[in-house]
């Protein structure tokens, strides 16, 4: 029996995908328990703008093709076997795919959890990335912060606490659940 699950698939770009996966073998607490899988056939790139994470790091990873990751300033090229990076939390970071080329590129949230498949189930709720208004209740509510190009936390934080929780009463409310 398959202890794997696919809980949920979200759309994200044209060719673009994200399967939500459960490991049932694998303990609560684990890291390797909930895992984001995205995968792009190359129609379109895809592009994860400069973001950082309040109480979370996370470990990246390919399982096919190649991406450019920029992590605190400084660029390179996760292939697949290289081992996975660590984003520390509060550390600055984006991901870019290449038109033409498949990618399966693999999230893992730490500390271990659902929440982060809750964020991308909430952002990608309408089969792509959803309004700027729902963007910035979703980060908002997930204590995600888009780096804005003043390179200070400080007003990162304050433009998504301002506008994120502007932003609930004009989005769409946050799924309770996959």
């Amino acid at each position: 029996m398959a202890s794997i699950k696919v809980l949920k698939t979200l759309g994200v770009g044209k060719g673009i995908k994200m399967d939500i996966k459960v490991d049932e073998a694998e303990p609560e607490d684990s890291i390797n328990r909930c895992v984001m899988d995205t995968t792009s056939t190359g129609e379109e790139a895809l592009y994860i703008p400069p973001h950082w994470h309040k109480d979370h790091a996370e470990h990246l990873s390919v399982l096919e093709g190649r991406v450019e990751i920029t992590l605190n300033g400084d660029k390179f090229i996760l292939k697949a076997c290289d081992p996975a990076v660590l984003v520390p939390r509060r550390a600055r970071h984006s991901v870019k795919g290449f038109v033409g080329e498949r990618l399966v590129f693999r999230e893992r949230a730490d500390p271990a959890g659902m929440y982060k498949a809750m964020f991308f189930n909430d952002v990608l709720s309408t089969g792509n990335f959803g309004s700027y208004w729902h963007i910035l209740r979703a980060f908002y509510d997930s204590q995600t912060y888009l780096a804005l190009p003043f390179y200070f936390q400080f007003f990162d934080e304050a433009f998504i606490t301002i506008f994120g929780g502007v932003a609930h009463l004009f989005a769409p409310p946050k799924p309770e659940t996959l």
